[in-house]
């Protein structure tokens, strides 16, 4: 029998969350596609993509507008992350018009968020993820595809993770998060 294990994130320097709690989050996904994703990302806003090596590395950009957190998939494809796709959307397909890019709203996906003492437990158990490598910024994330979810480990004050998918695979994910003793918050802005 072959055992595999994926070896996810956890953030160094920050806190863990006093209790188990999920909360859902208003976040939209935008996929990026093409032979030159990269370029265009850097014409967006001028800085290094070092951290562009590792699939599913992923970094916090801030334009003079809006926010977003960028995530490597490939030298062709990127996901974005936002609150503020509204205001996201007009700048992606203006830039994209110079480059060979596709811009892909994924608005069937939602967005949960979970924390607590039990949360690295739950990983392993739910996404056969374990803790492995550690991230030095809080604006540094990392995300992982498993089957229907895409998750992500993020930082502020407390290490939380992300979780998108369609809203029937989020039901089912809350339901099991309830099971596994996790608390509902209202929903997070």
């Amino acid at each position: 029998m072959a055992i595999q294990s994926v070896f996810f994130a956890r953030h160094q320097g920050v806190n863990s969350a006093s209790s188990n709690t999920f909360v859902s989050a208003h976040e939209q996904v935008i996929d990026l596609g093409g032979s030159e994703v990269l370029l265009f990302l850097k014409s967006l806003r001028d800085c290094t993509l070092n951290w562009a090596k590792q699939p599913g590395m992923a970094v916090r950009y801030q334009l003079d507008t809006v926010s977003f957190d960028a995530f490597f998939f490939s030298d062709s494809a990127l996901r974005l992350v936002t609150t503020e796709a509204d205001k996201l959307m007009p700048i992606l397909n203006s830039a994209s018009e110079r480059f060979d890019v596709d811009v892909l709203p994924r608005p069937e996906l939602q967005s949960l968020h979970f924390q607590g003492p039990a949360a690295c437990d739950f990983l392993q158990h739910q996404f056969s993820l374990f803790s492995g490598m550690a991230l030095g910024r809080v604006e540094q994330h990392y995300g992982v595809q498993r089957d229907d979810y895409f998750v992500v480990a993020s930082a502020a004050e407390q290490q939380f993770y992300r979780v998108f998918a369609r809203s029937s695979a989020l039901d089912t994910l809350k339901q099991q998060l309830v099971d596994a003793h996790f608390n509902p918050k209202a929903d997070a802005a």
